[in-house]
């Protein structure tokens, strides 16, 4: 890792893009549910339950970089 020092004004910039898109990713995250309640099929809906828990890891490692990038 590096040792660069970052603004205070560029973490925050990137602290709104990544809140940004975890609130996109939260709205995916009540389709994908909405989506799997309205699946019959099995195999389906463990695709979905698959896509689920892949947005809902990607939402935390966006949350936790911002945490340690961005200060927040």
């Amino acid at each position: 890792m590096s040792n660069i020092k970052i603004s205070r004004e560029e973490k925050n910039r990137m602290r709104l893009k990544l809140e940004e898109i975890v609130s996109m990713m939260k709205e995916m995250e009540k389709k994908i549910i909405v989506f799997n309640e309205n699946t019959e099929t099995e195999e389906y809906r463990k695709f979905w339950q698959e896509l689920l828990e892949n947005n809902r890891s990607t939402v935390r490692k966006v949350t936790n970089f911002m945490v340690r990038k961005c200060n927040r």
